[in-house]
């Protein structure tokens, strides 16, 4: 008996999953970190010197400083016309600010961003920005930024002489990571002037790679120091008797009371000067950088500059003595402290005498002249 049989065929279908491309990350591509010197120089208004002021700079700081160029050691198979990638990263080796900022001075703390390479834009304009978040950063937390060119070694060769593709261009490629933008944040009013000194304020790193993917944080070498140097200032405001003119009366002398020149009238009492002033408010807490200082307008008529002199009067003159009777030279050589309340608020109180010029009785008649308080910085 013949028995018809049938072989069934089991088909199988295979379906191959590829992982993730990974980007061939080019070697040895910088030698060494370039530095670069930036510098801020800024006038600040009543508005912005005060505490917890935010102060954003409104355009980019381009450090000054050499380009870099690449010299990868490149592998064969990286072809002239393979584009090839610019992963940067970024971060800040400030210590420790307010929170989100890193400290810069004992007045300001500094939030920086970083961007990416400026080799085709001297101004800044159009970069990548890479913000930092934390200060100091670490590199786990650096932030990163793909560069959106993508030349290929027919343009310019990041590639070392010996590693450089057939067909490629001997043309090195340029790079240039100098520019930071920095937010400025006022801890305490600034009198005077506050000085940045050189401060390393952003770390640049930088990877190359072509295919499929980017860098990782662990393949970038650094490739720039961006620093900042600068000068922030603060006019001197106050206000000495409310900006009115202070009038002391000397009352009425007799000729017969001088007898002797540069001494006050005998029996005369010295007539109090008070001096009043009004600081604004970053003054309260740097009153160590206010000096007063008293000038006669007409200039002084002795040698041991204590006499002003009076005005269409060459016989009379006029002294000043502190609170202890102590002579005051009158050509703002003498620096007063000065005290401030919190409000801003102080007081100087000085004493005032005629004099005569000469051993000679001055002709009787009105006398007047005039003393300048002036109020700096020392």
């Amino acid at each position: 008996m013949q028995t018809n049989s049938k072989a069934g065929v089991l088909t199988l279908l295979v379906m191959l999953i590829s992982g993730p491309v990974q980007a061939t990350i080019l070697r040895d591509c910088f030698s060494a970190a370039a530095s670069y010197e930036s510098s801020f120089n800024h006038e600040m208004t009543a508005d912005e010197n005060v505490t917890q002021h935010i102060l954003p700079m409104s355009h980019y700081l381009v450090g000054s400083g050499t380009e870099i160029e690449a010299n990868c050691s490149c592998p064969g198979n990286l072809l002239a016309s393979t584009p090839v990638m610019t992963t940067n990263y970024a971060g800040s080796p400030l210590s420790p600010g307010i929170s989100g900022y890193g400290y810069l001075t004992a007045f300001l703390d500094a939030d920086v961003q970083a961007y990416s390479n400026a080799i085709d834009s001297p101004d800044g304009t159009g970069l990548t920005p890479i913000p930092i978040n934390s200060y100091p950063t670490p590199m786990s937390g650096m932030l990163k930024a793909l560069e959106q060119k993508k030349p290929t070694e027919q343009t310019a060769s990041v590639c070392s002489d010996s590693t450089r593709p057939v067909g490629a261009s001997t043309t090195k490629r340029k790079f240039k990571w100098n520019v930071i933008a920095v937010t400025l944040y006022v801890k305490k009013p600034i009198l005077g002037e506050e000085t940045i000194p050189s401060t390393l304020m952003a770390q640049n790193y930088a990877c190359l790679s072509f295919g499929s993917g980017s860098c990782d944080i662990g393949s970038a070498q650094q490739v720039s120091n961006i620093w900042l140097s600068g000068t922030l200032t603060a006019p001197l405001s106050c206000m000495i008797n409310a900006g009115s003119t202070i009038e002391v009366d000397l009352g009425q002398t007799m000729t017969s009371q001088y007898v002797a020149a540069g001494q006050p009238p005998q029996g005369f009492t010295l007539k109090d000067v008070d001096i009043s002033y009004r600081c604004d408010n970053p003054a309260v807490n740097n009153q160590q950088k206010i000096k007063l200082t008293l000038t006669a307008d007409r200039g002084v008529v002795d040698s041991g500059k204590l006499i002003a002199r009076m005005i269409d009067r060459d016989d009379m003159g006029v002294r000043m003595f502190d609170t202890n009777n102590n002579s005051v030279m009158l050509d703002g050589s003498v620096e007063f402290p000065v005290t401030l309340d919190e409000q801003g608020n102080g007081s100087i109180v000085m004493k005032a005498a005629p004099v005569s010029t000469t051993d000679k009785r001055p002709a009787a008649g009105k006398y007047e002249g005039n003393v300048t308080v002036k109020m700096d910085l020392r």
